[in-house]
């Protein structure tokens, strides 16, 4: 058989699904091929993950590699993306990779967290001041999925708040979380790296002590970072700073205020639940049915098979943590669930640094709209919610809502 046949041969990946669901070939995978090869739409073969200890194990290994920005490297999609720019810290591995996330750690530590949530209180409440001034109905993503960790991110990095509201389409654009026409998204990339840049030289101009600051004090000073490194670290901190948590909190809503609102009032009767909830619903609606990709630079041992040296490998982290094994009834919510990390902030060297912040931002978010908002209801059915249908994270579009 040639390879042009053998590929063929493979099934396509990825596999159709709804935006809330993972895909149905998952648990099939799990049960009869665990660790078979799929083509991706860009013709790569790659080895396919789909139980937990496999992800797991492949996450957190550097053998591994994050790099994929070589000419010959395995793609997802044979289009062109900004997140192949080999200065994203995500595209970094081994030494170079530890010495920017250094840079950045110390902003996002438990402790640092811990200072920042009076901060994230006092902007949920003024978030819903203004939605019950306004009075309902109202787009919960807009008016406060979105603008809480947008104003945190822009606080902490010392970014204009008033700039916020520009903040949507490019972080999509940026994070690859919704689907553009590659010269929209280019367009939009320009501009937001163009509004840095000007922010940038502001900064340097009348410097403060704010986040940004301290990066550029990292690059000016003892020139640990490049200045398109600086220019594409400030870019990306913004980006990922509202775009996942806004999409995890909008998913979380789509499934706790279906139907009857069951497991609203579930957290209406117990809020000292709501920090395990978050917990539970990250693993249960993830932020997409999107795939990481990785390239084995030497032969990995995974509990479920070897991958050879120059093969890729395909991460299905919503599919992990549907897992059985890991995760008895893993179809059903629970709040009082005993089981292991999600998954949903990577693992090992590239454990995502935001990930105290958004989880502190997910649990005062979700518990101050329990608190004021306690007849929250959607005013569609979750059928009728529409996705960006991004590659990296699949965000709601709009959230039409009443109380």
């Amino acid at each position: 058989m040639t390879d042009t046949d053998r590929m063929a041969d493979l099934p396509a990946f990825p596999f159709p699904s709804h935006s809330l669901t993972p895909p149905a070939e998952y648990a099939e995978r799990r049960a009869t091929c665990p660790f078979g090869e799929v083509r991706l739409p860009s013709g790569d073969p790659a080895v396919l993950l789909v139980t937990y200890r496999d992800v797991a194990a492949a996450m957190a290994d550097p053998r591994l590699s994050h790099d994929l920005t070589g000419p010959d490297a395995p793609r997802m999609t044979a289009e062109p993306s900004f997140l192949q720019d080999p200065d994203i810290l995500l595209n970094k591995d081994g030494e170079d990779h530890l010495r920017i996330r250094r840079i950045v750690a110390g902003a996002f530590t438990p402790r640092r967290v811990e200072r920042w949530k009076p901060v994230i209180r006092q902007v949920a409440s003024e978030l819903i001041d203004a939605l019950e001034k306004a009075g309902p109905p109202a787009d919960l993503v807009v008016d406060y999925c979105f603008a809480l960790p947008t104003r945190i991110i822009c606080r902490l990095l010392g970014v204009p708040e008033q700039d916020a509201p520009r903040f949507r389409v490019w972080s999509n654009a940026f994070a690859a979380s919704a689907r553009m026409e590659p010269e929209e998204r280019v367009a939009h990339i320009t501009a937001f790296l163009e509004y840095i840049t000007e922010l940038l030289a502001a900064k340097r101009a009348e410097p403060g002590e704010d986040l940004i600051d301290d990066l550029i004090a990292a690059r000016d000073g003892t020139d640990r970072l490049t200045e398109h490194e600086l220019l594409v670290m400030v870019t990306g901190l913004i980006a990922a700073g509202n775009e996942t948590t806004s999409t995890a909190l909008s998913r979380f809503l789509a499934e706790l205020l279906q139907d009857d609102r069951r497991l609203w009032k579930q957290l209406l009767d117990a809020p000292g639940t709501v920090p395990a909830a978050v917990d539970e619903l990250l693993r249960y609606t993830g932020l997409s049915n999107t795939t990481l990709l990785r390239l084995a630079v030497e032969d990995v041992e995974l509990p479920s098979g070897t991958v050879k040296a120059g093969t890729a490998v395909a991460i299905a982290g919503n599919c992990a943590t549907r897992d059985p094994e890991a995760y008895p009834d893993p179809d059903t919510v629970r709040f009082d669930r005993d089981a292991p990390p999600t998954l949903i902030f990577g693992g090992g060297p590239h454990y995502c640094l935001g990930a105290h912040l958004a989880k502190a931002e997910l649990t005062i978010g979700l518990g101050t709209l329990l608190e004021r908002l306690p007849t929250l209801r959607m005013t569609v059915t979750r059928d009728e919610l529409a996705f960006s249908g991004g590659e990296i994270v699949d965000s709601i579009i709009a959230f039409p809502a009443a109380w």
